[in-house]
């Protein structure tokens, strides 16, 4: 069983309900007012680079770096990735 955070769209109080992944979607259709909702202590941490690096350079692939990584820094609010992420876009040069 996991937890998730639902948002009321009617009223904005927060939620927190814990079912199985089965039965989230079935939960979703019945409760139509209720969003998923991320915070920035519920977002998933991100592994180390090396574990998500090219194999043999330590270096996280490019694709992800701006697919992923720069779209973090962007757009999710409170994060610290520009103070703790230890790789750089060339533009953050």
């Amino acid at each position: 069983m996991s937890t998730y955070t639902f948002r009321n769209t009617e009223t904005n109080e927060i939620v927190e309900l814990i079912m199985s992944y089965k039965d989230l979607n079935q939960f979703r259709i019945d409760n139509p007012t209720l969003e998923r909702y991320h915070s920035v202590e519920t977002l998933p941490s991100l592994g180390d680079a090396m574990r998500m690096s090219v194999p043999g350079i330590g270096q996280p692939d490019k694709a992800f770096e701006q697919g992923v990584i720069q779209r973090i820094k962007d757009n999710v609010p409170g994060n610290r990735l520009n103070e703790t992420h230890k790789t750089k876009l060339p533009r953050e040069w």
